[in-house]
């Protein structure tokens, strides 16, 4: 006799299998649109610009689907290689069987063979493996089966893959970043056992977790000299109401890329401790930096910062690029356009470079803000100043 939670156990398998198929079919309309979009472009002479045109696609679909450049250029990608090296994986992911997470993880797996026999194995075994097992399992049971399959080229990626080592920091929610490494495996180990080794020393009387306890010393290594001094000063930019730096207000201070936030309590002790300097820009409602025209066509230092705070980030829509690390663009071209802070804005060079390339179009709104026009007609408003 089957009970009631088994029929609702019944409906999440036929719930989770509609969500793959939906998946899919979101994937194949992907595909489809950028083929068809490919075909507009190579099919006109403005052969300038080609690769721009080509490139323009994910960014027209980023903005469609809010997701990033990267994302959709990843999701392209990964969608083509199963497409055309994995069928029966491909023919699964659209029948449900099989998520895009786990088309994710196949595509990965065949993008590191070289022998199209290796795919046909693959393809063969992966199904009914990724179809009775989790992704963990499904990811293991890949890079087993891509290493037994090719053990030279296992060998030359380990090679490569200890080239590509590297630091990432994400800053998180709540005043916390994470700090990532990828590192060689031998390494990874040896901080894991210090690590280890620093949590046996611990204090009895020391009221923090473990995991704070190593969080702490991790910090501590990294930024005490030997003589226990700073080992480096650490450059904080971020904008702060005078309010709030008072003590009158509690308005969180915010970093110029708009990517993380510190409570004001946080600021201000940090505006308190050696070692620190702090690059503070104070508004107030009535701050007027950028009210300068210059004559120039390039804006000079002061202006470029003051953009860059004012913004933080590319004016096109889904780019988190930091403002400092954009071109100074004229939204009115120079010299029809003023070089001041209402007719400049921070563009990365690859949106700056299909901006001047007439692939995405901008424009203004009935009030005055400005509009960016896609290919497809479709009109999205920039990214806007935040006022804080």
């Amino acid at each position: 006799m089957t009970s009631r939670a088994d029929s609702l156990l019944d409906r999440v398998g036929r719930r989770a299998a509609e969500q793959a198929r939906a998946e899919a079919r979101t994937t194949v309309a992907m595909l489809d649109f950028a083929d068809a979009r490919r075909a507009e472009y190579e099919a006109t002479e403005r052969t300038q610009w080609r690769d721009l045109e080509l490139a323009s696609i994910a960014h027209e679909l980023a903005v469609e689907l809010q997701m990033s450049v990267r994302a959709v250029q990843n999701r392209l990608h990964q969608a083509r290689m199963v497409r055309g090296r994995a069928p029966s994986a491909w023919s699964a992911f659209g029948a449900g069987r099989i998520d895009s997470y786990r088309v994710r993880l196949i595509s990965d797996a065949l993008n590191s063979l070289h022998d199209p026999r290796s795919d046909g194995i693959l393809d063969d075994r992966v199904v009914g493996y990724a179809e009775a097992h989790t992704a963990a399992e499904l990811r293991a049971w890949l890079k087993r089966l891509t290493a037994r399959l090719e053990p030279d080229h296992h060998e030359q990626r380990t090679r490569d893959a200890v080239n590509a080592r590297r630091v990432h920091i994400d800053h998180r929610d709540d005043g916390v970043s994470e700090l990532w490494a990828l590192l060689p495996t031998a390494q990874a180990v040896a901080i894991d056992t210090v690590l280890g080794e620093a949590l046996l020393s611990k204090p009895s009387d020391d009221t923090r977790t473990s995991d704070q306890y190593l969080a702490d010393e991790l910090a501590r290594w990294m930024l005490t000299a030997a003589d226990g001094e700073p080992a480096v000063r650490a450059t904080i930019a971020l904008t702060i109401p005078a309010t709030s730096l008072a003590g009158l207000t509690d308005e969180p201070g915010i970093s110029i890329d708009r990517q993380w936030v510190l409570p004001a309590s946080t600021v201000r002790q940090l505006a308190t401790r050696p070692g620190t300097l702090f690059h503070r820009v104070v508004t107030d409602p009535a701050g007027h930096v950028l009210d300068v025209t210059r004559l120039g066509r390039f804006a000079p230092p002061d202006l470029e910062v003051a953009i860059e705070i004012r913004d933080g980030v590319c004016q096109f829509p889904t780019c988190t690029r930091p403002a400092a690390q954009c071109d100074k663009d004229h939204r009115v071209p120079w010299p029809h356009g003023p070089t001041n802070g209402q007719n400049m804005w921070p563009l990365c060079r690859r949106h700056h470079r299909m901006k001047t390339a007439d692939i995405f179009n901008t424009e203004q709104d009935q009030n005055g803000q400005p509009v960016w026009r896609l290919p497809s007609g479709r009109r999205v408003a920039a990214d806007q100043v935040e006022l804080m």
